[in-house]
């Protein structure tokens, strides 16, 4: 396996007008985040964050999708972003961080 966790934090803006997009809403900062926390913790090869396109659950978001499980999040601020390092990724827990799944997924 490549990675031991794949992130996709969704990205899309939408022109003004149409419905509600992820990225006006604070994701390239969330992104930019936890890539940078991520590589200070010594996982830039092992997990992969990266930008998404949209994930079709825009009016969620921001929206992350984690890889192998499949887990969705929404990820609003960078405390919640923290929270999710020290719980889904360093520990593969995540029942400390069930507030910041999607309803479907909780």
């Amino acid at each position: 396996m490549y990675f031991k966790k794949h992130v996709f934090v969704c990205e899309n803006v939408r022109e003004e007008g149409e419905r509600p997009s992820c990225g006006p809403k604070g994701s390239p900062q969330l992104l930019a985040y936890m890539k940078k926390r991520l590589q200070e913790l010594g996982f830039k090869d092992k997990i992969r964050v990266q930008r998404s396109g949209c994930l079709d659950r825009c009016e969620l978001g921001p929206v992350q999708v984690a890889y192998p499980e499949g887990h969705w999040f929404s990820l609003k601020t960078k405390e919640d972003a923290e929270e999710f390092i020290q719980n889904y990724i360093l520990k593969n827990e995540t029942n400390p961080i069930r507030r910041l799944m999607l309803e479907d997924e909780a």
